[in-house]
C-alpha cells in the first residue's frame, strides 16, 4: 500500500471509486471543488496497490489564524471497511493526511465514513462533539411509480394526488442562474421558521460547480407563484434532498408533497435507486425544532437510517504544542 496525492488525471479513476464503494457525493472531486470555492483547502489522497485505488480521502481544511485547526473528512475516508486489513489502510491514510497537515496547525482529523456499523478501525476513536452530515435521514427506496406509492403512506398519496387536482405544476433545472430564484423560497422559509441559512454565495458557487450533471434545482408553482423548491445532489444511485424550502401561502394545494413527489418520481426514472432526505428526527420528541418536517418526510414512505457519525483523531503533539502557543500568547499580551 502506499498514499499519493490525486493528480486532476486521477480524477475519473477516485470518482469511480467513491461511487463503488457508495461513499458518499462529499468525497466527490466536483464536491471538492465547491469547497475550494469556499475558502477550504482541499486534500486529496489516494491509497494504491500497484496502479489500482484502493481507498483514500479528500480532507478539507478551512485557514484560519487558530493554533489548532481541524481537517474533516465528511463521508470519508473511502475504503473497503470490511477488508481485513482496513485497519492498516486507514491507519496509513490517517498518517499520510497528518504529514500533509503539518504547516496548517490541524490537531484533529475528524472522519465520518457513511456507515451504519462501525468498523474496527474506529471502535477505539472518540466521538466527535459535532457530526459533519446527518447522523439520521430517510432513505426512500425508487422504483417504478405503483411501488413507491405503495410504500408511502395513505396521507402522503392522498396530498401528492390532491396537488396534481390543485394544478400544482412542478418543474427541475440544471441552469446555474435558477439558484437565485431558490434562494428567494429558502431566505424567506429561513426568515418565517427561525432557522440558518447558508449565505447565497454558497449555493452559487454550488450551482456553478455541479449544476446540471450533479445538481438541480426544482420548483413547485401554483398560479404562476413559486410555492416551495429543492435543491438536490445527484451522485452514484443516489439523490439526496440538500436543501429547500416552502412559503406560507395556500398550504391547502400541497405543494411541498407535488414538489418531492416530482423529484421522486423523476429519478427513478434515471434510474437512481435511493432518495435521500438528508435528515430526519425520529418520532418521540414533539418539541424539536425538526419534528414537524420529519413527520412530513415520513409520508413519502422510506427506511430510518441511522449512521455512525464523525470520530476525532487526536494528533496530540500538536495539540500540545498548540496549548503551548496560546498560553505564550497570552503571557505576551498581559505584558
Amino acid at each position: 500500500m502506499r498514499v499519493a496525492p490525486l493528480a486532476p488525471s486521477d480524477r475519473p479513476a477516485w470518482d469511480a471509486f467513491v461511487v463503488e464503494r457508495r461513499a458518499g457525493f462529499m468525497q466527490s472531486w466536483s464536491w471538492s471543488r465547491v469547497k475550494e470555492l469556499e475558502g477550504y483547502r482541499a486534500l486529496r489522497l489516494g491509497l494504491h496497490d500497484g496502479d489500482r485505488v484502493i481507498g483514500g480521502a479528500i480532507a478539507y481544511v478551512f485557514p484560519t489564524s487558530a493554533e489548532a485547526q481541524l481537517a474533516a473528512v465528511p463521508d470519508g475516508p473511502v475504503l473497503d471497511w470490511t477488508a481485513p486489513d482496513a485497519s492498516v489502510a486507514f491507519s496509513t491514510i490517517v498518517s499520510a493526511l497528518e504529514a500533509a497537515t503539518v504547516g496548517d496547525c490541524v490537531a484533529a482529523l475528524r472522519v465520518e465514513p457513511r456507515l451504519e456499523t462501525i468498523p474496527e478501525a474506529l471502535r477505539d476513536l472518540p466521538r466527535a462533539p459535532l457530526d459533519l452530515v446527518p447522523v439520521d435521514t430517510l432513505e426512500i427506496e425508487l422504483g417504478p411509480e405503483a411501488e413507491m406509492l405503495a410504500r408511502m403512506k395513505p396521507k402522503g398519496r392522498y396530498n401528492a394526488r390532491l396537488a396534481a387536482r390543485h394544478g400544482v405544476e412542478v418543474t427541475t433545472s440544471g441552469d446555474p442562474s435558477t439558484v437565485h430564484d431558490f434562494y428567494d423560497v429558502l431566505s424567506a422559509t429561513g426568515s418565517y421558521h427561525g432557522f440558518f441559512v447558508e449565505p447565497k454565495s454558497f449555493f452559487i458557487n454550488l450551482a456553478q460547480t455541479l449544476f446540471p450533471t450533479m445538481g438541480r434545482v426544482s420548483f413547485a408553482r401554483y398560479k404562476g407563484m413559486t410555492l416551495a423548491a429543492a435543491l438536490t445532489v445527484h451522485h452514484g444511485d443516489t439523490v439526496t434532498y440538500l436543501s429547500g424550502g416552502h412559503v406560507p401561502l395556500f398550504p391547502e394545494v400541497m405543494a411541498s408533497h407535488a414538489l418531492h413527489w416530482h423529484v421522486m418520481r423523476e429519478a427513478a426514472a434515471e434510474g437512481y435507486r435511493v432518495y435521500d432526505f438528508y435528515g430526519y428526527v425520529p418520532p418521540g420528541d414533539p418539541t424539536h425544532p425538526y419534528d414537524r418536517f420529519s413527520r412530513f418526510k415520513e409520508k413519502f414512505g422510506g427506511r430510518a437510517v441511522r449512521r455512525i457519525g464523525s470520530r476525532d483523531v487526536i494528533f496530540y503533539d500538536r495539540l500540545a504544542d498548540a496549548a503551548v502557543r496560546t498560553v505564550a500568547g497570552l503571557a505576551g499580551a498581559r505584558r
